[in-house]
């Protein structure tokens, strides 16, 4: 996908910077979350701090929704205690999906971002990169990866192993 900010990003070098940004993306968050990951790496999502904070977005507004869209469900189980256990608290506002088979035959997708509000976007271009970008109002960027997340969601199935943990 081409660029098609008016404005450069911000540039972020390694996993704590990305952490550090995710955290207040989510602080800043309003009405909706989406997340698409690899496997919602631990160092990045997996902390009480991280929970707290989608727990505060989601009971901030009755409207507040988190979608999350993983790759590899079974590892992020391990990856995300905290996240799953909040999610079996407000299952009516928190959702994960997974590839369906034919998204996982077509070879799924490689990218990692989180974007709030389809204006505030984080994103590394592959899950193992320590470098990423951050644009902090970019809508025209933020609609189409909205889009592009849209697609993947309505071909998607529920991620069962993030869904029917007995926590």
């Amino acid at each position: 996908m081409e660029d098609t900010a008016a404005s450069p990003p911000q540039l972020l070098d390694g996993r704590a910077a990305f952490a550090a940004q995710a955290l207040d993306l989510v602080r800043g968050a309003r009405g909706e979350l989406l997340l698409l990951s690899d496997s919602l790496e631990r160092s990045l999502y997996g902390g009480e701090a991280f929970a707290d904070a989608v727990k505060t977005f989601l009971l901030g507004s009755e409207r507040a929704r988190l979608r999350v869209f993983v790759n590899r469900p079974q590892e992020a189980t391990q990856n995300v205690p905290y996240l799953l256990e909040l999610s079996q608290r407000i299952s009516s506002r928190f959702e994960f999906r997974e590839p369906s088979e034919a998204q996982q035959a077509g070879g799924g997708n490689r990218g990692e971002w989180l974007l709030a509000d389809r204006r505030v976007l984080l994103e590394r271009r592959d899950p193992e990169s320590l470098e990423a970008r951050y644009w902090a109002e970019e809508p025209q960027r933020g609609k189409l990866r909205a889009e592009a997340f849209e697609a993947l969601w309505n071909e998607a199935q529920p991620a069962q192993e993030l869904r029917s943990l007995g926590i």
